[in-house]
C-alpha cells in the first residue's frame, strides 16, 4: 500500500450502446429507459450493477459527497505474477478501464440532512476484491465514523478475497471486524448494503456485520457461492440458493429492497436512530386512565368470558399496536443463524417521539393469517431473533417494549432439534441482565415459558381481558382432571385474570379496554396502552441503570414472599 501523490483521473460516466440485453430475462432494453429505471430492468426487475459513484450518486444528496482517503492506491506486497502478466499490469488495466484507483470509494456525505460516512465497493475493479487498500479504506471510514460519531453505510459488491495479495488479503477480515468491535462499543450504527455479488471473506467479515443488513433483490450472498459448493459436493443446488431471498428467508437479512426504495429506507433508519438519544417522551395523548388497583378493575364477565376475549380473533395484535401506536417502524428480520420466525414481530420504532425496540409475538386476524404466524407459537430461531434485537436496543440505549401474546412455545420435533428449551432460557438471562428499562404488556395470552421469555421486564402489565398462565386451561384440565372439558374451572382454578394477577403481586398494572373487550375499539385500546408506557417509560428511564439492575433482582427474587 502507497500515498499516491496524483490520484487517476476519473473520466465522466459514458454509455455509447443504444440497447442492452438483460442477463435474466433476456429482454432488450433501451439503454436511456434502463438508466431512468436507476438501471433495474423494465421487464423482470433485474438489478444491473452500479459503479461506485453512480451508487453514491443515486443515494446521497447532491453535493454532499467530500472523497476520503482518495490518496491510496496497492502495491505489489508478493511480487505476484503469472506466466502472461504481472499484478501491477493487472492493477493499472483496471484503473485505466474503470476511472478508479481501487475497488472502493469511501467519504462523507448526507442522506435527506443526515450525515453519514459511505464506503462503496465496485465489483468493475478486480471483481470487487479485497486487499490491502480495500480493507484500510474501509477501517479508516469504519475510525471515521467512529471518530464523527455519525451512521456508516457500506456497499459491498466483492468476489471476496484479492488472491495477488495472498495472506495481507486474508488479513483485512480481521482489521475490519476490530475496527467495526470498536465502533459498536461507541454505540455509532452501521448499516450494510448487500449487493450483487457479496461473497468470500468479504461476506464472512464486515458485510454480514451490519446492525441493520438490508440486500437488493437477486444479488448472490455468500461464503463459498453455489458453484463452489456443487463442485466441492458434486450436487446440483436447487435454484435460488444464495440469493437475497434465500438469505432472507434463512434469517441472515433485515430486509430485501428494491433500489427505487433504496433511499427512503436509509433515509427512515438515520431518522429513527437520530431520536436514540432523547431522554424525555413527548406529553401522552389525553389525560392518563390508569386503574392501578384490583377493586377498580371491572370484574363483571366470568374468567371464562375473559379467556374467550382475550383469544378472540379481532382482538388487536402487535402489528396492530405497532401501526397505531408508532410513527415509524422498521422491522428487523431473522436469528442470523437459522431462519426468521413469523410468529415473532420486532423492529425499531418511534413511539411518542423517542425511539424504541418493539418486539411481540403475533397472531392473525384469520385462520390463513394464523397458520402464516403460527398462531403465535415461537420456534427457537423466534426467541433467538428476540435476543438478537434486545441486544440491538442494550447496544444503542433504546427501552424495550414487549407484546405477549401467545398460547405458548411451539411444541414440535423440530423446535426440540434446535433447542427450544435453550432458546428460553437464553431469553430469559438476557432479560435479566439487559441495562435498559424492560416493559412487557401482555395483551392476549399468556401462555407459560414461551410468554415468560418476553416477560422478565421490569414493568409487567396487563390488559383487563387478557390472561397470564403456568399452561393453557385445557392443558391444566387434562392434567389434573384428566378431562378438558373442564378447562373453565381450571382457567379459574389456576387465578389467570388480570385483576387475580395483580393481587398476586405478578403484574404490577391493568390497562382497561373498551367496553365488552379490545377487539370491538382497536384505536382506542391503543391510545389506553400508550398513556401507560409513557408513564412507565417516563419513569424507567430516569433510573439509574444499577439501580435498575437492582431493582429488577428484587422484584423477582421477592415475589413469592408477598403472599
Amino acid at each position: 500500500m502507497y500515498e499516491n501523490e496524483s490520484p487517476v483521473e476519473r473520466p465522466a460516466y459514458t454509455r455509447k450502446d443504444v440497447l442492452v440485453k438483460c442477463p435474466h430475462c433476456k429482454a432488450l432494453l433501451y439503454v436511456r429507459a434502463l438508466e431512468n429505471n436507476a438501471r433495474v430492468c423494465l421487464e423482470c426487475g433485474h438489478h444491473f450493477q452500479l459503479s461506485a459513484f453512480e451508487r453514491i450518486n443515486s443515494l446521497l444528496d447532491a453535493g454532499s459527497f467530500v472523497e476520503t482517503e482518495a490518496h491510496l492506491y496497492s502495491g505489489d506486497p508478493l511480487n505476484f505474477s503469472n506466466q502472461s502478466w504481472t499484478y501491477p499490469e493487472k492493477l493499472h488495466e483496471a484503473q485505466a478501464r474503470t476511472g478508479l484507483a481501487e475497488a472502493i470509494i469511501t467519504g462523507t456525505g448526507s442522506i435527506a440532512g443526515y450525515a453519514l460516512v459511505i464506503a462503496v465497493m465496485d465489483f468493475h475493479f478486480i471483481g470487487g476484491s479485497m486487499g490491502l487498500v480495500v480493507g484500510e479504506k474501509i477501517t479508516r471510514a469504519i475510525e471515521l465514523a467512529r471518530e464523527q460519531l455519525i451512521p456508516l453505510l457500506i456497499v459491498s459488491a466483492s468476489g471476496g478475497a484479492r488472491m495477488q495479495e495472498g495472506i495481507f488479503s486474508l488479513m483485512q477480515m480481521a482489521k475490519t471486524t476490530i475496527a467495526l468491535q470498536r465502533l459498536g462499543a461507541a454505540r455509532v450504527p452501521f448499516i450494510s448494503l448487500l449487493t450483487h455479488p457479496t461473497t468470500g471473506g468479504v461476506a464472512a467479515s464486515f458485510a454480514m456485520l451490519g446492525d441493520v443488513i438490508l440486500a437488493e433483490p437477486g444479488a448472490l450472498i455468500g461464503f463459498a457461492g453455489p458453484r463452489v459448493i456443487e463442485q466441492f459436493s458434486y450436487k446440483k443446488l436447487p435454484e435460488g440458493t444464495d440469493t437475497s431471498e434465500f438469505m432472507l428467508e434463512h434469517g441472515m437479512l433485515d430486509a430485501i429492497v428494491p433500489r427505487s426504495s433504496l433511499r427512503a429506507t436509509l433515509i427512515q433508519l438515520l431518522s429513527i436512530h437520530s431520536l436514540q438519544n432523547t431522554l424525555q417522551f413527548s406529553p401522552p395523548l389525553h389525560p392518563l386512565r390508569w386503574i392501578g388497583t384490583a377493586e377498580k378493575s371491572p370484574v363483571s364477565e366470568s374468567v371464562w368470558d375473559r379467556v374467550r376475549i382475550a383469544r378472540h380473533l379481532q382482538r388487536p395484535h402487535t402489528a396492530d399496536y405497532i401501526r397505531l401506536l408508532c410513527t415509524s417502524f422498521f422491522e428487523l428480520r431473522g436469528d442470523r443463524r437459522y431462519g426468521d420466525d413469523p410468529a415473532i414481530i420486532g423492529g425499531v420504532a418511534t413511539f411518542l417521539g423517542r425511539t424504541v425496540m418493539f418486539i411481540g409475538q403475533q397472531k392473525g386476524h384469520n385462520t390463513q393469517q394464523n397458520q402464516a404466524h403460527n398462531f403465535g407459537m415461537p420456534h427457537p430461531e423466534g426467541y433467538r431473533k428476540v435476543q438478537r434485537l434486545m441486544r440491538y436496543a442494550e447496544k444503542f440505549r433504546l427501552p424495550v417494549i414487549c407484546l405477549i401474546d401467545t398460547p405458548g412455545a411451539f411444541p414440535g420435533l423440530e423446535a426440540e432439534q434446535r433447542g427450544q428449551a435453550q432458546a428460553i432460557a437464553e431469553s430469559l438471562m438476557l432479560m435479566a441482565s439487559l441495562s435498559v428499562p424492560t416493559v412487557a404488556v401482555i395483551i392476549g395470552e399468556g401462555g407459560s415459558g414461551g410468554a415468560l421469555a418476553l416477560g422478565f421486564a421490569d414493568r409487567v402489565l396487563m390488559l383487563e381481558n387478557s390472561i397470564y398462565t403456568v399452561a393453557s386451561p385445557e392443558a391444566a384440565a387434562a392434567i389434573l382432571w384428566r378431562d378438558n372439558k373442564y378447562a373453565p374451572q381450571a382457567a379459574s382454578a389456576l387465578r389467570i385474570t388480570a385483576p387475580d394477577l395483580l393481587e398476586l403481586g405478578v403484574i404490577d398494572g391493568i390497562i382497561p379496554e373498551p367496553l365488552d373487550g379490545a377487539h370491538l375499539d382497536h384505536l382506542i385500546t391503543s391510545r389506553l396502552v400508550a398513556e401507560r408506557l409513557y408513564q412507565v417509560l417516563t419513569e424507567l428511564s430516569a433510573v439509574p441503570v444499577p439501580a435498575l439492575l437492582e431493582q429488577r433482582y428484587t422484584k423477582f427474587r421477592q415475589l413469592d414472599q408477598k403472599l
